[in-house]
């Protein structure tokens, strides 16, 4: 079967003519662009096909990224493959950008930036649906480089069903306004909530009676975040002398990724420095990235480790912070 995989969604313009029975690419090539991708694909898509000995006629299946991507670009690769297909009465296979790069790794979570909008587009291996994420929630080394492997891309085209529907582009937004998140100060009536909230953020949480004793210690500050008056996720603080320690900090799995740790964290140490600390300690699983992150981002820096200190054997990663 000979596949013509067709990838403009990112700052190239890139055409491969494939050969399936074969497993060999007869001909390929790309230009980098950011603009122009409608003047350059007909005449590169030509070349190709001359190149390979073959003729248009001989396509058999057209394989093209879907996005998320530049706007104009994958709108141009799109209508140009679905145009080639309806005319050629063959078969169209689309595929999401992130899909593509994942044809060629192994890499479980793979993000891609969104231009200069501060957020990047999220997939994770075995879920279909991509996010849009903040960029300083996500681990630095998600982040995939170059743009997808053509010759990949059609093979993987090459193996699937043939149907008659054709691809849609795939575009993701930010949303228009960022949820408000509003964080106030709780005291030991709030104990409840924020247990059930706990459980709910981590496998063995701590018992309302467990967190209203934290109250009893002098010193120790809870702070609650809310969105639309729902309860997301709190943090408590409690200082001695001149040091202050992140006891615990949780967020709703269902509003995570909204910034409602940073926000916390945010409320966080300017309480701590009322309470006369200069320094804040916290500690994060090892295996926690993306709160490593977050910590780090917000002027945290590793100070030590200790080795198997979860249930889960985990280790622990000490962070601190000064706060003059």
């Amino acid at each position: 079967m000979l596949v013509l995989a067709i990838d403009t969604c990112l700052a190239r313009c890139a055409v491969c003519l494939f050969d399936s029975s074969q497993k060999h690419a007869l001909a390929q090539e790309h230009l980098d662009m950011q603009r122009g991708h409608a003047e350059a694909l007909a005449p590169m898509v030509q070349r190709v096909i001359a190149s390979s000995g073959k003729k248009i006629g001989d396509i058999e299946r057209i394989s093209v990224t879907t996005g998320p991507g530049t706007f104009t670009g994958l709108r141009i690769g799109l209508s140009f493959a679905r145009a080639l297909g309806l005319a050629r009465n063959i078969p169209v296979i689309g595929t999401d950008t992130l899909q593509a790069f994942r044809l060629s790794t192994d890499q479980k979570t793979l993000a891609l930036p969104s231009g200069n909008s501060g957020y990047a587009f999220v997939s994770v291996r075995g879920q279909h649906q991509i996010e849009l994420v903040p960029v300083e929630e996500v681990d630095p080394s998600d982040f995939v480089a170059g743009t997808p492997d053509l010759i990949a891309v059609a093979q993987w085209a090459a193996s699937q069903a043939a149907t008659n529907q054709m691809p849609e582009p795939v575009y993701i937004r930010a949303p228009d306004a960022k949820p408000q998140v509003i964080v106030k100060q709780v005291h030991a009536d709030a104990a409840t909530k924020l247990s059930t909230l706990h459980h709910s953020a981590f496998t063995k949480g701590w018992s309302a009676e467990e967190i209203a004793n934290m109250f009893e210690v002098t010193g120790t500050v809870a702070l609650l975040a809310e969105i639309a008056n729902e309860a997301v996720g709190f943090a408590i603080i409690r200082s001695i002398t001149d040091q202050a320690e992140l006891l615990t900090i949780a967020t709703l799995p269902s509003r995570r990724k909204l910034g409602v740790a940073s926000r916390l964290l945010s409320h966080a140490l300017p309480a701590a420095r009322a309470l006369g600390a200069t320094t804040m300690f916290l500690d994060v699983a090892a295996s926690n990235t993306a709160a490593h992150q977050l910590y780090f981002k917000l002027g945290f820096t590793e100070s030590g480790r200790r080795k198997s200190y979860y249930a889960t054997g985990d280790d622990a990663i000490l962070m601190l912070r000064n706060l003059n």
